[in-house]
């Protein structure tokens, strides 16, 4: 799996932590954004940022920063689960 957003899909599926979450990027931009989707469910949107030392992944209701998207979408998980 590329880290390099710009070489991903507009839709993509990744197992995070052994369960699949799915990745749209929104057909009305090219930005490296997209929302997340797990297990049926709208988990919300993650952005790639660039950083010093590779992307940085910004969960989008928080502005929470990650190095890696897996922990973007646990932020996500734990954020969509508390609401």
């Amino acid at each position: 799996m590329t880290t390099d957003p710009a070489r991903l899909d507009d839709l993509f599926t990744r197992s995070v932590d052994g369960r699949q979450v799915q990745f749209v990027r929104p057909a009305d931009t090219d930005r490296a954004e997209w929302g997340a989707y797990g297990q049926g469910r709208f988990l919300g949107m993650v952005h790639a940022e660039p950083g010093c030392d590779g992307p940085q992944w910004r969960v989008g209701a928080t502005a929470e920063r990650h190095r890696d998207l897996d922990d973007a979408v646990r932020a996500l998980r734990r954020s969509s689960s508390s609401g």
